[in-house]
């Protein structure tokens, strides 16, 4: 494999985090969720659990590009740079990006290339119609694509011009997409 870290990134819908586990089952990756990262630190008694609970579970705010990064960061130091990840549902914004790049680097993780999911919103909804999450209700659906269109389509077309995007047609079953991601990537 030429890549060591991956980052999958796409609509709510697209299968981000199914995509992440599979290439993590089938190369041995570590498989790295921006949520569930944010989730678990929370729980911690450190000075960062602390700072994502308090925005988070108290305040109910999303938290800010720093933090996210320095969560990220914070768990990528303790991976041994022979092992590859997948990172899935982050950056989702060019302020997180640019972070992103800077944290990477520093960790000597700047050899990445990212997976974008690409899906039409109307076949996103149908399949979220199908997954009865607690926060897939039709108001909550509108504001996250409104906010994927305006904060993370930026960052799709900013790795397009850095040469490091792969664009995957996310309309196919999940092998099919599968499938397409492994031979894109070039893995065996």
């Amino acid at each position: 494999m030429k890549v060591s870290s991956l980052v999958i990134l796409g609509p709510q819908g697209s299968g981000k985090d199914t995509q992440a586990e599979l290439l993590g089952k089938k190369f041995g990756l570590i498989v790295i969720g921006a949520g569930n990262e944010l989730r678990e630190i929370a729980k911690t008694d450190t000075k960062l659990g602390k700072k994502v609970n308090q925005t988070i579970n108290v305040e109910g705010r999303l938290v800010e590009p720093e933090l996210i990064v320095e969560v990220i960061e914070n768990r990528l130091s303790k991976i041994s740079l022979d092992q590859s990840i997948v990172v899935h549902g982050f950056p989702r914004s060019l302020r997180q990006y640019e972070l992103m790049k800077d944290s990477w680097t520093r960790l000597d993780r700047q050899n990445y290339k990212v997976i974008f999911i690409d899906l039409p919103e109307e076949e996103a909804l149908k399949r979220i119609a199908g997954r009865r999450r607690v926060d897939d209700h039709p108001e909550a659906l509108k504001k996250r694509f409104e906010l994927f269109n305006s904060e993370t389509m930026p960052v799709v077309k900013q790795l397009e011009n850095e040469k490091k995007l792969i664009r995957i047609d996310g309309s196919p079953s999940i092998e099919k997409v599968h499938e397409e991601i492994v031979k894109k990537l070039g893995f065996k």
